[in-house]
């Protein structure tokens, strides 16, 4: 399933869609930017609450397909703009992370 087809379906706020078309093949929720450098697996949707512009660093560093900020956080401006800049798909959901990942699972068997 694409980003902007998980989006429609899911209800996400989008806060920045840089790659749409982006396709989604694993999940991964986490806050400790250093696991999820080591841990995140590639195209995955990234469910986390950290809203700071290192988390386009961390998106970017492991080819997140998008970033969902969780528990209706939003990005903080540095994170907004880099967002933009580097063409990461940045989302937010209203739902905790457990919510937000039943969600992804059932919407893509992720």
């Amino acid at each position: 399933m694409t980003v902007k087809e998980w989006c429609a379906r899911a209800g996400l706020t989008v806060f920045c869609l840089g790659n749409p078309d982006a396709e989604i093949k694993n999940g991964y929720c986490g806050d400790f930017l250093s696991n999820v450098i080591s841990r995140a697996p590639d195209a995955c949707a990234w469910l986390t609450v950290m809203n700071n512009v290192n988390v386009a660093a961390v998106a970017t560093l492991v080819d997140c397909a998008c970033v969902v900020l969780c528990e209706g956080v939003a990005p903080d401006e540095p994170l907004a703009a880099r967002a933009k800049t580097q063409n990461i798909n940045l989302l937010g959901c209203s739902k905790d992370v457990y919510q937000t990942a039943k969600m992804l699972f059932e919407a893509c068997g992720v």
